[in-house]
């Protein structure tokens, strides 16, 4: 006698049912998760030892999801043939949402790709710079030292244009990083404008400050000024070290490198600082047009990131980003309960020199250039309230032409500077520039915008 064939009273056979659909969801969820996972290491690099391998992930990904559904509809078929309802995760709205919410960020992302690599969108970010670890990078630039943040920086005890760089890093006397209680610091920013002379002009501005102070209080005033920065260097430079140098006014005096043209802008060769999580997630992200786009689209302060220019020589800092650049130093300046006091750069004709090193296109586009900066200086302290001494008007006359050195830049002995065997006992340009900074500070000491924890102490 032959048996029958066992058969799963309904109930059972809707419970094992319903665990599989229920396994089945979960698979299908996770695999959603794995797919963006795998988009954004797409290709994935291992490392087995000696063996290295490559894996392209292409559209391989999208088959999973629907090979899942495809056996889901089929044993979902199957589980109604027997008369049972199965139920998965798939039959509460809840879960539905979750998927759709999924399919629907994954297709606005993959359009918004497809739409951005039509356009041929592409935007340089900066490097990395993992937080607590040693970074390598930087410009090599001779006499001085390769930095990752900051691109380059002087070297402490070397010598640069006949000049000792004291313990901080600049061309200035060894000062006490931390300022004596009472007094009032002066902190001179810029570049090598303000980091020439043998010595320059925060030496006179001390001494003055130093014989006659403004108020009751002592003052004193040195820089730390760079050759070769730009405002944007000036600003990750305060951010790093002029915050702890707690200045009370702080002059920027930029606006010459910033419009040399370079073969990339500055932006792109200064490195962002982050914890290791968050670099690794950008290093991850950095290669997605998206991401790149939504950083453009976002143009935060620094500007990380713009539509591609090629190989073409670009401006270090462009107008647009100049202005949003000292509207952040202001800003910068301000949180840490300093006045900013902002500096036009006056200039007399550039030469055939700049031309030669590319610098700019030709000595009419580079004056044109560098008075439209200046502008945008004057512009920037008028729309944030900031001081300004308009040092481009104050010696654009004649009678001011011998404070110049040859190159229209400088002032006084700036091409001889390395070569001096001794300072010279006079140096008019850099004295005159201090005078007006004296007198600038003199004005502010009686206006609103001093602090009144100094107008306290007095």
């Amino acid at each position: 006698m032959m048996n029958a064939p066992t058969v799963q009273p309904p109930r059972l056979a809707g419970a094992l049912g319903s665990k599989a659909l229920l396994l089945l969801d979960l698979v299908l969820l996770v695999t959603l998760l794995i797919l963006a996972a795998a988009w954004l290491w797409n290709p994935f690099y291992l490392s087995l030892g000696p063996l290295r391998l490559t894996i392209h992930w292409g559209l391989k990904p999208l088959l999973a999801p629907a090979v899942i559904l495809l056996a889901r509809g089929l044993l979902k078929k199957g589980i109604a043939r027997r008369g049972t309802l199965g139920r998965g995760l798939w039959e509460t709205a809840v879960f539905k949402k979750i998927i759709l919410a999924l399919c629907s960020t994954y297709l606005l992302v993959a359009l918004l790709e497809l739409g951005l690599a039509g356009a041929r969108f592409e935007a340089e970010l900066p490097p990395i710079i993992f937080q607590g670890q040693n970074a390598e990078g930087g410009v090599e630039i001779p006499r001085t030292a390769p930095d990752p943040a900051l691109m380059f920086r002087l070297i402490p005890g070397s010598y640069f244009q006949g000049r000792l760089i004291n313990s901080l890093g600049f061309r200035e006397r060894e000062v006490d990083p931390h300022k004596q209680p009472g007094t009032v610091r002066v902190l001179c920013m810029g570049d090598s404008v303000t980091g020439q002379g043998r010595p320059g002009y925060s030496h006179y501005l001390h001494q003055s400050l130093l014989q006659a102070p403004p108020t009751p209080q002592p003052w004193e005033a040195f820089n730390i000024g760079v050759h070769g920065y730009s405002a944007l260097q000036g600003l990750r430079q305060f951010q790093m070290l002029g915050r702890q140098l707690s200045p009370d006014v702080v002059t920027l005096y930029f606006g010459w490198n910033d419009h040399w043209l370079s073969e990339e802008a500055d932006r792109q060769k200064m490195g962002l600082e982050m914890r290791p999580w968050a670099g690794r997630i950008f290093e991850i992200l950095r290669q997605k047009r998206f991401f790149k786009f939504f950083i453009w689209a976002a143009s935060p302060v620094q500007h990380l990131a713009r539509r591609s220019q090629g190989q073409e020589r670009v401006l270090r800092v462009p107008p647009d980003e100049y202005r949003s650049v000292l509207k952040a130093f202001i800003k910068e300046i301000r949180a840490t309960g300093a006045i900013p006091l902002l500096i036009t750069a006056p200039r007399r004709s550039l030469t055939s020199a700049v031309v030669g090193k590319r610098y700019v296109v030709s000595i009419e586009e580079g004056n044109r250039t560098h008075d439209q900066y200046i502008d945008i200086t004057r512009k920037v302290a008028q729309e944030t309230g900031a001081e300004l001494l308009d040092l481009a008007a104050i010696l654009a006359g004649p009678e001011c032409d011998a404070y110049f050195a040859p190159d229209g830049i400088h002032f006084d002995f700036f091409m001889q500077e390395g070569s001096l065997a001794a300072d010279p006992p006079s140096q008019p340009g850099l004295m005159r520039i201090a005078a007006e900074i004296d007198q600038r500070l003199r004005e502010m000491v009686s206006s609103p915008a001093w602090p009144k924890k100094h107008a306290a102490d007095e």
